[in-house]
């Protein structure tokens, strides 16, 4: 059975007072003695008062709200980021507002638009293939914060983990000995982020005197994950760098389908470190995103541009640490 809805004139007559001291007490108003806020909140929750926030937002000309949209809430490193958000915005008496925008344009534009809808105070983006078309206008309604993707825009700001750190995975690869490393990419239109660290990966890999063997999009599953396991196995690469954890478990059990050990015959590298693929149990070589920072830097930025909407866009990079495991190893030798 549905319960019927409480109003401030049902808590007012519970707890004695006038309708307007009922909603001074429950918005916690310095002019209402502590013996009265006491009386009304107890009144409320015996009756199962429910604050309607869209109503308290109009009557107070101010959004209570913090909105955050998500590429995919079910992937671990964004769960992870809305989980860490969440907790600093309840500490500021905030809520969370999560929609999960998708991979296309559309999907996220929707998505955008039912945050604005809510009357958010501001809107954090987190997706690496967020549309720059999206969050901009986004930003022309509310302050905006994108969280592990790289922006350069004036009145955007951003977080992301700091290249070097994408650096110093390429770089612990190429300790172990390996020269001939298969590294998969993302278009640039498709996953800004995915394109931007193997573009890092393979610099740092040349530089480091390594042939780089660019296997495509193997983050899409499927053919094209086979497709991409068995160019780098035609190009005799020994080690192969993934963007994203999830195609790192996906490169491994095509090559256990393959029959091909890791590391003993290739290594394997992911990224992100967060959730179960940060268990030393699995062993995964990775680059763990700083996430609770990331998180809190994110929050930090949008209530700063939520208080002085005229301050200057802030990008700022973060450094993550490296996971040794058992998917990286040396170059296998040729006995």
């Amino acid at each position: 059975m549905t319960r019927r809805s409480v109003g401030l004139i049902d808590i007012a007559t519970a707890a004695g007072v006038s309708r307007s001291t009922a909603s001074r007490a429950l918005r916690g108003e310095d002019r209402v003695s502590s013996d009265t806020v006491e009386k009304v909140r107890r009144a409320a929750e015996s009756l199962g008062y429910v604050r309607d926030l869209r109503a308290s937002d109009l009557a107070s000309n101010q959004a209570s709200a913090i909105g955050i949209m998500l590429r995919a809430s079910e992937r671990s490193f964004y769960g992870e980021i809305a989980a860490r958000i969440q907790t600093v915005v309840g500490q500021q008496g905030l809520d969370l507002i999560i929609v999960n925008g998708g991979d296309s344009r559309d999907t996220q534009m929707r998505a955008i638009s039912s945050l604005l809808g809510h009357k958010v105070a501001g809107v954090i983006i987190a997706s690496g293939r967020a549309s720059m078309e999206v969050a901009q206008y986004a930003a022309s309604f509310a302050p905006v914060v994108l969280v592990g993707l790289s922006c350069s825009s004036s009145d955007i700001d951003s977080t992301v983990i700091d290249p070097d750190s994408e650096r110093a995975l390429a770089r612990a690869v190429l300790s172990y000995g390996h020269r001939t490393v298969a590294v998969t990419s993302a278009a640039a239109d498709v996953s800004r982020t995915l394109y931007d660290r193997a573009e890092v990966f393979s610099s740092e890999l040349r530089d480091g005197g390594a042939t780089v063997v660019d296997i495509g999009e193997a983050h899409q599953g499927g053919a094209q994950l086979a497709q991409a396991v068995t160019t780098a196995i035609k190009a005799h690469a020994t080690a192969i760098m993934t963007g994203d954890d999830p195609t790192m478990l996906s490169v491994l059990e095509e090559l256990q389908r393959r029959r091909i050990s890791w590391p003993d015959q290739v290594s394997v590298t992911g990224f992100d470190g967060v959730g179960v693929f940060a268990s030393p149990l699995l062993g995964f070589t990775t680059m763990r995103q700083p996430v609770e920072d990331l998180g809190q830097t994110a929050i930090r930025l949008v209530m700063t541009r939520i208080a002085d909407s005229s301050a200057a866009a802030r990008h700022l990079y973060l450094p993550g640490r490296l996971l040794p495991g058992r998917t990286l190893g040396p170059v296998p030798s040729l006995d």
